[in-house]
């Protein structure tokens, strides 16, 4: 059972306004070779990688595995080698990225314009958010929702549409009501799969995550494990109320919990508010 289930119309004009926004930036810029600030790709690279991820993520709609994925499982399989969430998505993002380049931000906008098309066309052929689709990426055998999917697509375009704008010297904040319609799914959904489990191997509680503008849920951690359930009037240990756009940068590691401390958009209160820690300390971000 879904935590929070997303409203696919809302998420699909989100995403649609979102990823021509960030097409737009892309072909008005003058160069691609700029860094991007915090990251390790030039703005090129990371055009390259938000393509792939709108196809990876058509394809996974359809129930199928990209192309390349295969290969990726089997060796990290054989080796060992990717055990944590953080591991598994590196390993993708090599893969995601591997050689592919842009004559001119035309091209590249392009590209970004017609990934999202057929990202958009697997989300009207797939409309039951309950759903399950392969997503290896995430780790072996895992499976996320068609309605998971989708609030990641529109979480992915906001977050790198604020690394493009930093690279580009553009305007960097992200609108609120795109980021509300989609935070509480992804934290919902993916939070227990980044739960460090030998950290929390001894630990037992529960949170109420408010995201302002989203539905809450309840993220219940017990002796190493971590599910996420629909917020049912129940006391929780803590309650964590959170800015969307705060949500999604500290899920991505672009913003740092203590400066969303600083001007509010978080805050922890209940009979134990310092289990709002957890959301930093228990669950890494990739």
């Amino acid at each position: 059972m879904m935590a929070v289930v997303p409203d696919l119309s809302a998420v699909r004009t989100a995403f649609a306004t979102e990823s021509g926004r960030v097409a737009r930036s892309v072909g008005d810029a003058v160069r691609l070779n700029v860094p991007v600030p915090g990251l390790d790709w030039n703005a090129g690279q990371l055009t390259a990688h938000l393509c792939a991820v709108y196809d990876i993520y058509a394809t996974a709609l359809c129930g199928e595995l990209p192309d390349g994925w295969a290969d990726l499982v089997g060796v990290t399989d054989t080796a060992g080698a990717a055990h944590t969430l953080r591991e598994w998505v590196t390993a993708s993002n090599a893969v995601a990225v591997r050689s592919t380049a842009f004559a001119s931000p035309a091209q590249a906008a392009d590209a970004l314009t017609g990934a999202a098309g057929r990202l958009l066309d697997a989300l009207d052929g797939h409309t039951d958010p309950h759903e399950s689709r392969p997503t290896p990426w995430y780790g072996p055998e895992v499976t996320r929702t068609v309605g998971t999917l989708a609030a990641l697509a529109v979480s992915e375009t906001l977050v790198h549409g604020y690394d493009l704008a930093g690279a580009f010297g553009g305007d960097t904040r992200i609108p609120e009501r795109p980021a509300a319609a989609v935070a509480s799914t992804v934290m919902s959904q993916m939070l227990p799969l980044m739960l460090d489990r030998e950290r929390a191997r001894r630990i037992s509680g529960s949170i109420e995550v408010r995201v302002r503008g989203g539905t809450p849920f309840v993220l219940r951690v017990a002796h190493g494990t971590a599910q996420s359930a629909p917020a049912d009037g129940r006391t929780a240990d803590c309650v964590v109320s959170l800015n969307p756009c705060s949500a999604l940068l500290i899920g991505f590691r672009r913003q740092s919990v203590g400066r969303a401390v600083l001007t509010g958009r978080i805050i922890a209160y209940g009979r134990r508010p310092w289990r709002g820690t957890w959301l930093h300390t228990l669950f890494p971000s990739p």
